[in-house]
């Protein structure tokens, strides 16, 4: 869990690079969006987590390239970021972005003034980006979510970890193939090996005695 405060250095470099970038005039969106990923990125680093940027998904049968996908330690994307110019209306660009099949899991649309969250499907929070103590809740807020199906998937990891010897689930090797590849989510699914079929005792015997 990601616990920062209103006076961590991170939030203050964040509003020192964009102050220095307006000043210089630069309103575009890729003039302004590097203050914010370096936030996250560092973020996501304080969290044992990664963000990678321009990385392409699918996300309800579409393919899209959010700004930043935030990736914890086995490679499972936890979050988004898509970055707006200072120009657009950003609600009615959101929903844009929304139709054009993005995921809003847990995915924080934002325009250098003011950051929307939204997590589990619907909007969860705006953030003013110039008040620190937002920009913290915002960052807490998006570090420490933790839908249902990822809190399965880590208490199954706890337990198989717990088991002596073994190797990777199975599922797990599958996930990290359609992270890899998210194609491959569309594709058949994996081939699972035929059991041979079990013969009872009665079965034996009548059998042997043939």
């Amino acid at each position: 869990m990601l616990e920062l405060t209103a006076t961590d250095p991170l939030i203050k470099t964040y509003l020192k690079d964009l102050q220095h970038l307006k000043n210089h005039s630069v309103t575009h969106e890729l003039g302004l969006k590097g203050p914010f990923q370096n936030l996250l990125d560092k973020a996501a680093k304080m969290r044992g987590w990664t963000l990678v940027p321009e990385l392409s998904t699918y996300s309800g049968g579409k393919r899209v390239v959010p700004d930043g996908t935030v990736r914890d330690e086995f490679r499972l994307a936890r979050g988004w970021w898509e970055a707006k110019d200072t120009s657009d209306k950003l609600a009615s660009e959101i929903q844009k972005k929304i139709k054009a099949g993005y995921p809003t899991r847990n995915t924080i649309f934002e325009d250098t003034q003011v950051a929307v969250l939204y997590q589990d499907r619907g909007e969860a929070g705006e953030f003013a980006l110039n008040e620190p103590v937002k920009i913290a809740a915002l960052m807490n807020r998006f570090f420490s979510h933790d839908e249902s199906d990822e809190r399965e998937f880590e208490r199954a990891m706890d337990e198989f970890n717990r088991l002596p010897g073994g190797s990777e689930p199975r599922a797990f090797h599958r996930q990290r193939r359609r992270d890899a590849d998210p194609a491959s989510a569309y594709r058949a699914a994996d081939a699972e090996p035929i059991p041979e079929p079990r013969i009872h005792n009665a079965e034996r015997n009548r059998t042997a005695g043939t």
